[in-house]
């Protein structure tokens, strides 16, 4: 009993270094406690800046956004940005200037993202509810009861709004009445990731992407189907290798739909058709961008990958951020943003994917996307502001 006694007290009053003490003979949990800490990420890559960022405005409003993952979003309509809080309030800003321009008081917590036109702001609730609100009046017009959770919304279209709900299911609503127009169900997958992708309009399509790898093209007057595709999963063993949520933001460019799966792949598909064009190995829970030639897209291990929209081949690829991309990548005026678990906002050339700008938020980001020459970015205290960025005049003389 003493002998032990006296190995305790020599382990605890130990120096803070392992080394030279007791050879042979270190329990593990003393081992693991002096072990230097190895961060899940890499460090901050070097880079030559080539770019300017300048602040034109910030706004700073109450509440604050607890969650990791959440659906409030930023979005602009015509010269207008609209902001729902944690809070109960939309507020409506100049997006020249910042300024407040109307703050509408809600009864419901916003859950999914916002969407806004001429007339209405729409928003599904925690308490799974449709609701469309007058920009005029800030009156309710109409609110539908869902059958689960609101997950997300697409634009209006024709007079009607798509919703797609927890339960796989996407309704059409008449955005003049709330009248339900159709309903079509998928069966839901046993396990998903949390998220949704918004459903898509296209040629008189709604495209939607499902969390069991399923992409289905609906008539957006009768939901009748016009096609649908399945993204296989890459693993099959176990009910986490299968989750294959497609999740992400989708693209459509020239007829042509992109989109990428958890654990699956990125496809190109024809949306007139159904055609599958290429398909390549690829796994992301984030979204999809691109320019004329190239999307862009931020795999599960934080590499940035330009592909070739035509072949389906990568043009470039950036690997200098192992574990520290948590967004999606956002293309304007020849340039990548995309934030980082640091709260960082790395630039890339959109050409060849070098780093060539960063600067940090304060707070972790909750919301980002860029229109035209400007990047809007609000953060999980609801802290907006709006950045210009642009290549710096040394590096187009060279």
């Amino acid at each position: 009993m003493k002998n032990i006694i006296i190995l305790l007290i020599l382990i605890t009053s130990s120096c803070s270094s392992k080394e030279g003490f007791l050879p042979g003979f270190i329990p593990d949990f003393i081992s693991d406690y002096f072990e230097e800490e190895t961060k899940p990420y890499s460090d901050l890559p070097s880079f030559n800046s080539r770019v300017n960022i300048d602040l034109v405005w910030k706004n700073k409003f109450s509440g604050e956004i607890e969650e990791t993952y959440s659906f409030l979003n930023l979005y602009k309509y015509e010269n207008q940005i609209f902001l729902a809080t944690n809070e109960k309030n939309i507020h409506i800003l100049s997006a020249d200037n910042g300024k407040l321009e109307k703050s509408i008081e809600i009864e419901l917590d916003v859950f999914s993202e916002i969407i806004a036109d001429s007339k209405l702001i729409y928003f599904g609730s925690q308490q799974d509810t449709v609701t469309a609100i007058g920009r005029e009046n800030n009156s309710v017009l109409w609110q539908r009861v869902m059958s689960s959770e609101v997950m997300s919304l697409s634009k209006t279209h024709n007079d009607m709004i798509f919703v797609k709900t927890n339960d796989s299911k996407i309704t059409a609503i008449d955005i003049k009445t709330g009248k339900f127009m159709w309903v079509n169900s998928q069966i839901p997958a046993p396990l998903s990731v949390r998220g949704s992708s918004s459903p898509l309009i296209f040629n008189d399509m709604v495209i939607v992407g499902f969390e069991d790898g399923k992409i289905i093209s609906y008539n957006y007057l009768n939901g009748d189907i016009n096609w649908q595709i399945q993204i296989p999963s890459t693993k099959t063993d176990t009910i986490i290798d299968r989750l294959n949520d497609v999740d992400g933001k989708m693209l459509i460019d020239d007829g042509t739909l992109f989109a990428i799966s958890y654990q699956g792949s990125l496809v190109a598909v024809d949306t007139f058709s159904g055609q599958v064009l290429w398909s390549r190995n690829a796994s992301s829970l984030h979204g999809l961008d691109g320019d004329s030639e190239n999307v862009f897209y931020n795999d599960n291990n934080g590499v940035l990958w330009s592909i070739d929209k035509f072949s389906g081949k990568p043009s470039w690829k950036q690997d200098k951020f192992s574990g520290r991309l948590i967004s999606s990548p956002v293309y304007f005026n020849d340039l990548i943003i995309i934030a980082d678990i640091e709260n960082y906002i790395h630039i890339l050339d959109a050409q060849d994917g070098s780093i060539i700008g960063r600067f940090k938020a304060k707070n972790p980001i909750q919301s980002y996307f860029a229109d035209y020459d400007a990047l809007y970015l609000l953060d999980k205290e609801f802290s907006l502001k709006k950045y210009v960025i642009s290549i710096s005049e040394e590096a187009i003389s060279e």
